[in-house]
C-alpha cells in the first residue's frame, strides 16, 4: 500500500482541525483532546515531527496550530503533495539522523510507540523499541521543545504483538529525560492517555 496525501485533503482536516470537527483516526473527541495538547506543543513556526501516522490527522491539527513545517515518520511509503509535510520511513530517515539532530521544536505521537519493536507492522522486533523510539526524538527535539504523546494506560503488560501497555513501572522508563507538563484526565471507554512533555 502507498498511500497518497494531497494538498486538499490535508487543508481541508486542518480547517476542520481549528472548527473542531476533524473525525481524526479515533473520533472528534480525541482529535479536541489532541488540539488542547497542542496547543501547549505547537507554536507558530514550528518544525513538528509526527510519528507514525497512516493518515494525516495529526499534521493537519499541527499545520492549524501554526506549524511551518511537518515530518512524519511512518513505517509504510507515503507520498505527500503537501509542500509543508514531507514523510519518512525508518530506514530513510536513519540515513539523514545526523542532520536532523536538534530540529524540531515539537514532536506528536499518538497511540503509535506502544508498537514500537514488536513487529506488527513489519518493524524487527526489539524489546526496546519503544524506549529507543522515545530517546530518538528527545535526540531530535530542540532544547525546551515538547512531545504530545498519547499511550494504552493501565497495568503494566505486553499484549503479544498488538501493543504494550503503560503504567507506574514502565512510563517512568519510557519517558525518562522529559519532564512532564501536563496529562489529560482520564477517560471512560479506551484506556489510552494523552502526555505533554518537554525536553
Amino acid at each position: 500500500m502507498n498511500p497518497q496525501w494531497t494538498k486538499e485533503m490535508i487543508d481541508d482536516w486542518s480547517q476542520q482541525c481549528r472548527q473542531g470537527r476533524l473525525h481524526g483516526t479515533y473520533g472528534v473527541f480525541w482529535t479536541t483532546q489532541l488540539n488542547e495538547a497542542l496547543k501547549m506543543v505547537v507554536k507558530e513556526g514550528d518544525s513538528v515531527l509526527v510519528i507514525g501516522s497512516e493518515f494525516p490527522w495529526a499534521e493537519a491539527c499541527a499545520l492549524s496550530h501554526g506549524a511551518a513545517r511537518v515530518t512524519t515518520l511512518e513505517y509504510g511509503e507515503i507520498q505527500s503533495l503537501h509542500p509543508k509535510v514531507q514523510t519518512f520511513t525508518p530506514s530513510r530517515m536513519r540515513e539523514r539522523h545526523a542532520e536532523m539532530v536538534g530540529t524540531f521544536d515539537a514532536v506528536v505521537a499518538y497511540s503509535s510507540l506502544e508498537h514500537s519493536g514488536l513487529g506488527r507492522y513489519g518493524d524487527e522486533m526489539n524489546p526496546w523499541g519503544d524506549r529507543q523510539a522515545v530517546a530518538r526524538a528527545w535526540c531530535m527535539t530542540k532544547p525546551g521543545g515538547r512531545m504530545a504523546i498519547a499511550l494504552p494506560w493501565g497495568k503494566d503488560k505486553v499484549e503479544y504483538n498488538l501493543h504494550r501497555i503503560y503504567g507506574e513501572v514502565q512510563l517512568p522508563h519510557l519517558l525518562a529525560n522529559w519532564k512532564q507538563v501536563w496529562q489529560a484526565p482520564p477517560t471512560q471507554g479506551w484506556d489510552n492517555r494523552l502526555w505533554v512533555v518537554e525536553k
